[in-house]
Parts: C-alpha cells; structure tokens; sequence
C-alpha cells in the first residue's frame, strides 16, 4: 500500500493515457514512454535507489520524486502509484535482459553457450546486480525470484517467449537436443544456474571467483554431459 498523502487522486491521469500489461496491470502512461531515455533513465534509478534501500511499504514517492528531480503532478501523469513504479522497474529489467541475449547472440554467432557465459557476467558483475538483488530482498521473498526469472523469459515483443525465440536464433549445430522442448529444458536450466549464482554472490556473499568457479562447473556438466562416454565415441566427437 501507498504511503499516507501518496496516493494519488483518483482521475487524475488522463483517460486514455494509462499502458495496460498482458495481465492487465497498470503500467507507464503514454506520456512517460514519451519521454526523452534520458529523462526516464533518471527516473528509473532514483526509482531503483529508493526501493533498494526500504522495504516495500517504506518506499517514499517523496523521496523518488526529489531524486529524479521531477514534480509531484508529474509523478501522477507517469505512474499510478509506487506498485506502477515497481512494475515498470521489472519491465525495464526484462528488456534489459532480453536486448542483452539478443546482442550476444549477434556478437558471436549464434553460440548458446557463449550467450550464456555473457548472460552469467552481465547478471553477476553489474554494479546495477547489487541494487537489483537488495530490491528483490526489500519487494518479494528471495523464493520469489524464480518466479520472476520466469517472467523474464515471457513475451520476447512478438508474441513468443524467450525460449521460442532463441530456439530460432541459436545456432543448434553443436547441441544435442532432439525437439524443441529438449532445448527449452536445456535454457531452464542454464537459467537456474544463472539464478543460483545470482543468490551466492548477493544473498550469500560469496566471493566472486567463488561464485564463477561453480557456475562454470555446472554449466561445463551441461555442456558435455555427466555420463562417462567410451573413448570410441568421445573420439568421434558426439559430445556437446
């Protein structure tokens, strides 16, 4: 719930101006898409700030507006409330990650496991991770984060999920997978190591080369199988 004095009337956003999510939620009017990226990077952090350093019902719009050195009045023409705020946090973070893939995967031909190495390190090393991860602990229990992780993985903008649209995009050559489900098993769990080394260095407070260290290992495990071959088969390069 809003703080005291910081929910806004009711009528006060134009009508017609409000963006409406796939489920329905509230999300950033047209007016704040409209925004220089500039402008709404500014908000976006003072937003990401504040909600990492309170709990949840803690957060001040007071204290967002100020930082992002904007009115009150044009709080309430952007968003509907702090929940609207949190939710375009996620959305933002969700385009992030998907531009990321996207870029990676352009970068070095298609290669899934590169992709995925870039993906470990932009999840792990950004100095934004950290503020992300005290987010996390501050709006929704950590087992939450699986679930979130999942909606990451939703609505890649054109109607497919991740999963679809990296089944397209990855070079497949190399991996041993015999259907499209095979692969979308295969990125869940490349994903929840990303996940687990994401709570060691944040949750945990792990050291880095700690951290690193095991996810390689999980992920060579995924890469090249745990069942011994015989040297016959190794040697003909059936491997991962």
């Amino acid at each position: 719930m809003a703080s005291t004095g910081e929910k806004r009337t009711a009528g006060s956003r134009a009508e017609g101006d409000t963006q409406t999510g796939k489920a329905g939620l509230e999300m950033p009017t047209e007016r704040f898409i409209r925004l220089p990226d500039e402008k709404k990077k500014v908000i976006l952090e003072a937003a990401v700030d504040e909600f990492s350093m309170v709990p949840f019902d803690k957060v001040s719009i007071n204290q967002i507006i100020k930082n992002a050195e904007i009115s009150r009045g044009s709080f309430y023409t952007y968003f509907e409330d702090k929940m609207d705020v949190l939710r375009y946090i996620f959305q933002d973070t969700k385009r992030q990650f998907q531009d990321f893939c996207i870029e990676s995967l352009e970068m070095n031909r298609g290669d899934f496991w590169k992709m995925m190495v870039d993906l470990f390190h932009q999840v792990v090393y950004r100095k934004y991770s950290e503020q992300l991860a005290r987010l996390f602990q501050n709006v929704l229990p950590y087992a939450e984060a699986e679930k979130f992780l999942k909606i990451l993985r939703e609505d890649f903008g054109d109607g497919r999920n991740m999963d679809e649209w990296l089944y397209e995009h990855v070079d497949r050559s190399g991996l041993r997978v015999e259907s499209s489900e095979d692969f979308y098993l295969l990125v869940e769990m490349c994903m929840a190591a990303i996940l687990i080394a994401f709570g060691q260095r944040y949750k945990d407070g792990e050291a880095i080369e700690t951290v690193e260290r095991s996810f390689q290992r999980k992920l060579n495990i995924l890469k090249n199988g745990a069942q011994r071959r015989p040297e016959a088969e190794q040697e003909s390069g059936r491997t991962l």
